[in-house]
């Protein structure tokens, strides 16, 4: 009994002995299939060790990386204005098109909008010349290129705001860490071909990255050995040096591992496509948090309404208009965009309540009121003080605030309203006016004409009370305010067509005949010019430096004024 005993234990007992855990298992179906589970198991477990290598990438994603790499450095290398730069966005989405379709992926019309926006933000960039400008176009280019991929490659039907915005952070780091994943495809790719036709297309590949530090060096080398060869060059590609070659190959190199790691990123769908719903919290709690802010804020408003809009009240002594616009803009423009803050907060953190609902509607219509006081401040404060880009700006973000809460309101009563996507189609459309509105043109044509104007006032005070005191009673006329010409000088060449008169230029022409005299010794001393003529030599320095390659059509402006003369 014991010796049956023992030979039954044998038999049911696991024993190792390195590759199969049940040695003494009798041959069966279900010995089989627990030998199946085992090596799926140990697979994964090595799966969990090292990252599994896609040679399927090389073929699909290298070949149009390299290429992309190549044409983003000859676009954007120093020149984020240049004519290149709408170009460069259509070998984006050509680039962004090629992997979709790669991929099997097939995408939606409605994705055709935000393609459409970046073209025209890309087009923007070579017609102004305003930094501001062209950064707020490069950041939201990246917005809506993030944006485009996320909705392609994933299900955003019930994504909410904050779910794009963690998306778009998340597809942007997370590419770094796929950069160099290119190594270990490429080995498996190889292995994999080895020995087929499909190998000598890496090879070639590889032999077109080696041969770019190789062009460059012939081009830098023939450059200093013929004037002419260099000049044909310049006018191209700009003056380029060694140190420009070395960043440009760093710049190639960098944009083809993040722009592989992402497209591999996307084709294996690395981001978590579920939406986790964070409305669990108390109602009572952001009832009691708010109710109070909201009776404020309807005093507040009362008050607006009373003194600001309808002029009924007095100001307090020794304040005018234009002191009391300065005064509380900057905070109400705070409490703005506070109060945007809030009603996002209540609606996407807390259970739905109708007095909650209620009460953050009160918030946004008080903002309404809020903004409409801002912006009347503003324009009290325009009126005197004149136009700047940063006034302009708000003015611009006010508007926009107001339409976001116009959502944010839609977003209160229903709860499905598409509001990430909404913000996103007012921002662009709202940004496109002012990218294409060359606020700087506006800026010198609205405080030029307070300059003239300030002038007719200082002649017509110098006819009545003489000419001591004449530009103090300007002054005094224009609230103790004179335009700010320093300002007007270091606008971009998008105010040209205002600065650049047939007046300005001539003083122009005169003080550079002046300046040739007084660098050869003729005269002793030179005259310092004046802001308009400043303005001129600035931008005429700045035309002088482009090339084909980086030709803006606000510098070409200017080009095309002094030419000839």
């Amino acid at each position: 009994m014991m010796e049956k005993n023992t030979e039954l234990m044998a038999v049911a007992a696991p024993v190792s002995t390195g590759d199969n855990i049940y040695p003494n298992l009798p041959y069966s179906s279900m010995g089989a299939e627990i030998q199946e589970k085992e090596n799926v198991l140990r697979a994964g477990g090595a799966a969990c060790q090292k990252p599994q290598a896609k040679p399927e990438h090389i073929g699909r994603i290298a070949p149009a990386s390299f290429l992309y790499a190549i044409f983003f450095t000859f676009c954007l290398y120093k020149n984020a204005s240049g004519i290149t730069y709408p170009f460069y966005v259509a070998g984006t989405i050509g680039f962004a098109v090629y992997t979709i379709r790669k991929s099997g992926i097939s995408w939606e019309g409605e994705h055709i909008l935000a393609l459409a926006g970046s073209l025209l933000f890309g087009a923007s960039n070579c017609f102004t010349d305003n930094t501001k400008i062209i950064l707020m176009n490069e950041a939201w280019l990246f917005v809506l290129m993030m944006y485009f991929l996320l909705a392609v490659y994933f299900d955003t039907r019930g994504w909410q705001f904050g779910k794009f915005l963690s998306s778009i952070l998340g597809l942007f780091t997370l590419s770094f860490g796929k950069m160099f994943s290119f190594f270990p495809d490429a080995q498996a790719w190889v292995e994999e071909h080895k020995g087929t036709k499909n190998t000598q297309a890496l090879y070639a590949l590889a032999g077109a990255g080696i041969s770019i530090p190789l062009i460059a060096v012939v081009l830098v080398m023939l450059s200093s050995a013929d004037i002419i060869f260099r000049e044909s060059m310049d006018a191209i590609f700009g003056r380029i040096d060694g140190w420009d070659v070395f960043c440009c190959i760093f710049w190639s190199v960098a944009i083809f591992f993040f722009s592989y790691g992402m497209a591999s990123l996307l084709q294996e769908r690395g981001l978590k496509e579920s939406v986790k719903d964070h409305r669990t919290g108390q109602p009572v709690i952001a009832v009691s948090a708010t109710a109070v802010i909201a009776l404020i804020y309807i005093y507040f408003c009362v008050i607006q309404v009373v003194y600001l809009f309808a002029g009924y009240g007095t100001l307090p002594e020794g304040y005018t208009y234009a002191q009391y616009a300065r005064q509380g803009f900057f905070q109400l423009l705070f409490i703005c965009l506070m109060n945007l803050v809030i009603v996002l907060i209540g609606l996407g953190f807390f259970r739905e309540s109708r007095v909650l609902k209620g009460i953050l509607l009160v918030i946004s219509l008080c903002t309404f009121v809020m903004i409409a006081s801002s912006a009347y401040r503003m324009l009290l404060y325009i009126s005197v003080y004149q136009l700047t880009f940063l006034r302009i700006f708000v003015l611009w973000a006010l508007l926009v605030i107001a339409l976001l809460m116009a959502g944010i309101v839609g977003k209160t009563l229903r709860n499905a309203f598409p509001l990430f996507r909404y913000g996103l189609f007012v921002i662009s459309c709202c940004y496109l006016v002012l990218s294409f509105g060359q606020p700087d043109y506006w800026i010198a044509r609205y405080n030029i004409s307070a300059y003239v104007k300030q002038e007719k006032e200082m002649a017509s005070a110098a006819g009545q009370a003489g000419e001591e005191n004449a530009a103090e009673q300007a002054g005094e006329s224009r609230g103790g305010y004179t335009v700010d010409t320093w300002y007007l000088r270091n606008l971009s060449a998008d105010a040209a067509p205002v600065i650049m008169t047939e007046g300005s230029i001539e003083r122009y022409l005169d003080y550079e005949a002046e300046k040739e005299k007084w660098m050869k010794g003729e005269v002793k001393d030179l005259y310092t010019p004046t802001w308009d003529v400043a303005y001129i030599e600035r931008q005429k320095d700045r035309a002088d430096e482009m090339s084909i390659r980086s030709f803006n059509f606000s510098r070409g402006h200017v080009r095309k004024a002094l030419k000839g003369k």
